[in-house]
Protein backbone atom coordinates (compact mmCIF):
# COMPACT_ATOMS: atom_id res chain seq x y z
CA UNK A 1 0.00 0.00 0.00
CA UNK A 2 1.29 3.49 -0.86
CA UNK A 3 1.93 6.20 1.72
CA UNK A 4 -0.99 8.24 0.40
CA UNK A 5 -3.32 5.23 0.85
CA UNK A 6 -2.06 4.75 4.39
CA UNK A 7 -2.81 8.40 5.21
CA UNK A 8 -6.33 8.09 3.80
CA UNK A 9 -6.87 4.96 5.90
CA UNK A 10 -5.67 6.84 8.99
CA UNK A 11 -8.08 9.69 8.24
CA UNK A 12 -10.94 7.21 7.77
CA UNK A 13 -10.07 5.43 11.02
CA UNK A 14 -9.92 8.74 12.88
CA UNK A 15 -13.31 9.71 11.40
CA UNK A 16 -14.79 6.39 12.44
CA UNK A 17 -13.28 6.75 15.90
CA UNK A 18 -14.76 10.22 16.23
CA UNK A 19 -18.17 8.94 15.18
CA UNK A 20 -17.89 6.08 17.71
CA UNK A 21 -16.94 8.46 20.50
CA UNK A 22 -19.72 10.78 19.52
CA UNK A 23 -22.29 7.93 19.60
CA UNK A 24 -20.94 6.68 22.93
CA UNK A 25 -21.16 10.08 24.59
CA UNK A 26 -24.56 10.96 23.17
CA UNK A 27 -25.96 7.57 24.26
CA UNK A 28 -24.75 8.16 27.81
CA UNK A 29 -26.34 11.48 28.32
CA UNK A 30 -29.03 12.91 26.08
CA UNK A 31 -29.89 15.85 28.35
CA UNK A 32 -29.16 19.20 26.76
CA UNK A 33 -28.47 17.60 23.37
CA UNK A 34 -30.42 20.12 21.40
CA UNK A 35 -28.94 23.07 23.32
CA UNK A 36 -25.45 21.96 22.41
CA UNK A 37 -26.31 20.73 18.91
CA UNK A 38 -25.16 23.90 17.24
CA UNK A 39 -21.80 23.69 19.00
CA UNK A 40 -21.47 20.05 17.99
CA UNK A 41 -22.42 20.80 14.37
CA UNK A 42 -19.86 23.65 14.26
CA UNK A 43 -17.21 21.32 15.63
CA UNK A 44 -18.16 18.61 13.16
CA UNK A 45 -17.88 21.08 10.23
CA UNK A 46 -14.23 21.58 11.11
CA UNK A 47 -13.62 17.86 10.67
CA UNK A 48 -12.76 16.72 7.09
CA UNK A 49 -15.18 13.74 7.15
CA UNK A 50 -18.36 14.61 9.12
CA UNK A 51 -19.35 11.98 11.69
CA UNK A 52 -22.90 10.61 11.61
CA UNK A 53 -25.15 11.07 14.56
CA UNK A 54 -28.72 10.16 15.68
CA UNK A 55 -31.19 12.72 17.09
CA UNK A 56 -32.48 10.09 19.48
CA UNK A 57 -29.23 9.76 21.35
CA UNK A 58 -29.09 11.32 24.82
CA UNK A 59 -26.15 13.60 25.40
CA UNK A 60 -24.41 14.96 28.49
CA UNK A 61 -23.00 18.36 29.33
CA UNK A 62 -20.21 19.60 26.97
CA UNK A 63 -18.45 16.32 26.25
CA UNK A 64 -19.62 15.82 22.63
CA UNK A 65 -18.61 19.28 21.49
CA UNK A 66 -15.27 19.20 23.32
CA UNK A 67 -14.43 15.71 22.11
CA UNK A 68 -15.41 16.52 18.54
CA UNK A 69 -13.41 19.72 18.72
CA UNK A 70 -10.33 17.77 19.75
CA UNK A 71 -10.97 15.20 17.05
CA UNK A 72 -11.53 17.91 14.48
CA UNK A 73 -8.26 19.61 15.50
CA UNK A 74 -6.37 16.34 15.27
CA UNK A 75 -8.01 15.59 11.92
CA UNK A 76 -7.06 19.04 10.60
CA UNK A 77 -3.50 18.49 11.77
CA UNK A 78 -3.50 15.11 10.08
CA UNK A 79 -4.89 16.72 6.90
CA UNK A 80 -2.16 19.37 7.00
CA UNK A 81 0.42 16.63 7.42
CA UNK A 82 -1.14 14.76 4.53
CA UNK A 83 -0.98 17.88 2.33
CA UNK A 84 2.62 18.40 3.34
CA UNK A 85 3.31 14.74 2.63
CA UNK A 86 1.71 15.05 -0.81
CA UNK A 87 3.88 18.11 -1.50
CA UNK A 88 6.98 16.22 -0.32
CA UNK A 89 5.82 13.24 -2.37
CA UNK A 90 5.60 15.41 -5.50
CA UNK A 91 9.09 16.76 -4.89
CA UNK A 92 10.32 13.22 -4.25
CA UNK A 93 8.75 12.06 -7.53
CA UNK A 94 10.50 14.92 -9.36
CA UNK A 95 13.81 14.01 -7.76
CA UNK A 96 13.14 10.37 -8.51
CA UNK A 97 12.56 11.21 -12.19
CA UNK A 98 15.82 13.18 -12.22
CA UNK A 99 17.56 10.28 -10.51
CA UNK A 100 16.17 7.85 -13.08
CA UNK A 101 17.44 10.12 -15.87
CA UNK A 102 20.88 10.20 -14.25
CA UNK A 103 20.77 6.44 -13.80
CA UNK A 104 19.89 6.06 -17.49
CA UNK A 105 22.81 8.33 -18.44
CA UNK A 106 25.15 6.46 -16.10
CA UNK A 107 23.94 3.17 -17.59
CA UNK A 108 24.68 4.45 -21.10
CA UNK A 109 28.09 5.73 -20.01
CA UNK A 110 28.79 2.42 -18.30
CA UNK A 111 27.88 0.48 -21.44
CA UNK A 112 30.15 2.68 -23.57
CA UNK A 113 32.97 2.50 -21.01
CA UNK A 114 32.62 -1.28 -20.77
CA UNK A 115 32.79 -1.55 -24.55
CA UNK A 116 35.95 0.57 -24.62
CA UNK A 117 37.39 -1.47 -21.77
CA UNK A 118 36.64 -4.72 -23.61
CA UNK A 119 38.33 -3.39 -26.76
CA UNK A 120 41.37 -2.22 -24.80
CA UNK A 121 41.51 -5.53 -22.98
CA UNK A 122 41.45 -7.37 -26.29
CA UNK A 123 44.17 -5.09 -27.67
CA UNK A 124 46.22 -5.58 -24.51
CA UNK A 125 45.86 -9.35 -24.80
CA UNK A 126 47.03 -9.23 -28.42
CA UNK A 127 49.93 -6.94 -27.47
CA UNK A 128 50.93 -9.39 -24.73
CA UNK A 129 50.87 -12.25 -27.26
CA UNK A 130 52.95 -10.21 -29.72
CA UNK A 131 55.38 -9.38 -26.94
CA UNK A 132 55.72 -13.05 -26.10
CA UNK A 133 56.47 -13.85 -29.76
CA UNK A 134 58.98 -10.98 -29.95
CA UNK A 135 60.66 -12.16 -26.75
CA UNK A 136 61.00 -15.66 -28.18
CA UNK A 137 62.44 -14.30 -31.43
CA UNK A 138 64.84 -12.08 -29.49
CA UNK A 139 66.02 -15.06 -27.45
CA UNK A 140 66.58 -17.07 -30.63
CA UNK A 141 68.50 -14.13 -32.12
CA UNK A 142 70.69 -13.83 -29.03
CA UNK A 143 71.42 -17.55 -29.22
CA UNK A 144 72.45 -17.15 -32.85
CA UNK A 145 74.65 -14.17 -32.00
CA UNK A 146 76.70 -16.41 -29.75
CA UNK A 147 76.72 -14.07 -26.81
CA UNK A 148 77.54 -10.90 -28.75
CA UNK A 149 75.43 -7.85 -28.07
CA UNK A 150 73.26 -6.07 -30.58
CA UNK A 151 75.57 -3.04 -30.41
CA UNK A 152 78.54 -5.18 -31.33
CA UNK A 153 76.64 -6.68 -34.22
CA UNK A 154 75.57 -3.24 -35.42
CA UNK A 155 79.17 -2.02 -35.18
CA UNK A 156 80.40 -5.01 -37.18
CA UNK A 157 77.64 -4.44 -39.71
CA UNK A 158 78.60 -0.77 -40.06
CA UNK A 159 82.25 -1.72 -40.57
CA UNK A 160 81.28 -4.34 -43.12
CA UNK A 161 79.09 -1.78 -44.89
CA UNK A 162 81.96 0.71 -45.06
CA UNK A 163 84.29 -1.99 -46.37
CA UNK A 164 81.69 -2.96 -48.91
CA UNK A 165 81.41 0.65 -50.08
CA UNK A 166 85.20 0.91 -50.32
CA UNK A 167 85.34 -2.35 -52.26
CA UNK A 168 82.58 -1.09 -54.52
CA UNK A 169 84.60 2.06 -55.26
CA UNK A 170 87.73 0.01 -55.86
CA UNK A 171 85.79 -2.39 -58.07
CA UNK A 172 84.50 0.52 -60.15
CA UNK A 173 88.02 1.83 -60.54
CA UNK A 174 89.23 -1.60 -61.57
CA UNK A 175 86.27 -2.08 -63.88
CA UNK A 176 86.89 1.33 -65.49
CA UNK A 177 90.58 0.55 -65.86
CA UNK A 178 89.75 -2.86 -67.27
CA UNK A 179 87.24 -1.37 -69.68
CA UNK A 180 89.79 1.22 -70.76
CA UNK A 181 92.47 -1.43 -71.12
CA UNK A 182 90.07 -3.62 -73.06
CA UNK A 183 89.20 -0.73 -75.35
CA UNK A 184 92.88 0.11 -75.83
CA UNK A 185 93.66 -3.55 -76.46
CA UNK A 186 90.88 -3.81 -78.99
CA UNK A 187 92.12 -0.63 -80.64
CA UNK A 188 95.71 -1.91 -80.62
CA UNK A 189 94.61 -5.19 -82.13
CA UNK A 190 92.61 -3.34 -84.77
CA UNK A 191 95.53 -1.00 -85.48
CA UNK A 192 97.90 -3.97 -85.67
CA UNK A 193 95.54 -5.64 -88.09
CA UNK A 194 95.40 -2.47 -90.22
CA UNK A 195 99.19 -2.12 -90.00
CA UNK A 196 99.75 -5.73 -90.96
CA UNK A 197 97.41 -5.38 -93.89
CA UNK A 198 98.40 -1.76 -94.69
CA UNK A 199 94.79 -0.65 -94.53
CA UNK A 200 92.59 1.90 -92.75
CA UNK A 201 88.87 2.09 -91.99
CA UNK A 202 86.83 2.68 -95.12
CA UNK A 203 85.07 5.64 -93.56
CA UNK A 204 88.27 7.35 -92.38
CA UNK A 205 88.82 10.87 -93.69
CA UNK A 206 90.95 13.87 -92.78
CA UNK A 207 92.58 17.07 -94.02
CA UNK A 208 96.07 18.26 -94.87
CA UNK A 209 97.10 20.44 -91.95
CA UNK A 210 100.52 21.56 -93.24
CA UNK A 211 103.07 20.84 -95.99
CA UNK A 212 106.87 20.53 -95.92
CA UNK A 213 107.96 20.91 -99.54
CA UNK A 214 111.69 20.67 -98.70
CA UNK A 215 111.34 17.21 -97.24
CA UNK A 216 108.33 16.31 -99.37
CA UNK A 217 105.83 15.35 -96.65
CA UNK A 218 102.52 16.56 -95.25
CA UNK A 219 100.97 16.65 -91.77
CA UNK A 220 97.41 15.29 -91.40
CA UNK A 221 94.76 16.05 -88.74
CA UNK A 222 93.94 12.35 -88.19
CA UNK A 223 95.83 9.68 -86.25
CA UNK A 224 95.56 6.51 -84.20
CA UNK A 225 92.32 7.68 -82.61
CA UNK A 226 90.88 7.47 -86.14
CA UNK A 227 92.42 3.97 -86.52
CA UNK A 228 95.14 5.22 -88.85
CA UNK A 229 98.52 3.42 -88.79
CA UNK A 230 101.91 3.69 -90.50
CA UNK A 231 102.40 2.38 -94.05
CA UNK A 232 98.90 3.17 -95.30
CA UNK A 233 98.44 4.82 -98.73
CA UNK A 234 95.86 7.60 -98.74
CA UNK A 235 94.32 9.50 -101.64
CA UNK A 236 94.29 13.30 -101.68
CA UNK A 237 91.32 15.13 -103.24
CA UNK A 238 90.48 18.74 -103.83
CA UNK A 239 86.76 18.80 -104.26
CA UNK A 240 86.07 16.03 -106.80
CA UNK A 241 89.53 16.33 -108.38
CA UNK A 242 92.23 13.75 -107.66
CA UNK A 243 95.41 15.47 -106.43
CA UNK A 244 97.70 12.54 -105.63
CA UNK A 245 98.79 9.81 -103.23
CA UNK A 246 100.58 9.88 -99.83
CA UNK A 247 101.91 7.15 -97.47
CA UNK A 248 101.89 7.47 -93.67
CA UNK A 249 105.26 7.11 -91.97
CA UNK A 250 104.63 8.30 -88.40
CA UNK A 251 101.25 8.27 -86.65
CA UNK A 252 100.36 9.84 -83.31
CA UNK A 253 97.06 9.88 -81.46
CA UNK A 254 95.53 12.82 -83.35
CA UNK A 255 98.06 13.59 -86.13
CA UNK A 256 100.10 11.76 -88.70
CA UNK A 257 103.03 12.46 -91.04
CA UNK A 258 102.78 11.12 -94.57
CA UNK A 259 105.31 11.20 -97.45
CA UNK A 260 104.15 12.45 -100.82
CA UNK A 261 104.43 9.82 -103.57
CA UNK A 262 105.73 11.90 -106.52
CA UNK A 263 104.91 9.44 -109.27
CA UNK A 264 101.29 9.26 -108.12
CA UNK A 265 100.83 12.98 -107.39
CA UNK A 266 100.29 14.93 -110.61
CA UNK A 267 99.10 18.09 -108.82
CA UNK A 268 100.66 20.09 -106.00
CA UNK A 269 99.09 19.27 -102.64
CA UNK A 270 97.65 22.23 -100.73
CA UNK A 271 96.65 22.81 -97.11
CA UNK A 272 93.01 21.85 -96.65
CA UNK A 273 92.95 19.11 -99.26
CA UNK A 274 90.85 16.13 -98.23
CA UNK A 275 92.46 12.78 -97.42
CA UNK A 276 90.55 9.48 -97.84
CA UNK A 277 91.52 5.84 -97.62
Amino acid sequence: MSSLGKICCVVAIVGSLAAGIFGFLTAKERTGYYDRLEKSVAAIKGFPNQASYSPDVKTAADEPAMTLGKVAGQAKKTLDERNKFETDLGETKTKLAESESQVQKLTTDYTSTKKDLDEKTEALTKAAADLQVASTELKDLKDKLGGRSIDEMVKDLDEATEKSKALAVEKKIVDDALAKASAELAQARELLDHKTKGTAPLDMSGRVASINKQWNFVVLDVGKNDKLVEGVELTVYRGNQLVGKIRTVDVEAKTAIADIIPDLTPLEIQVGDKVLY
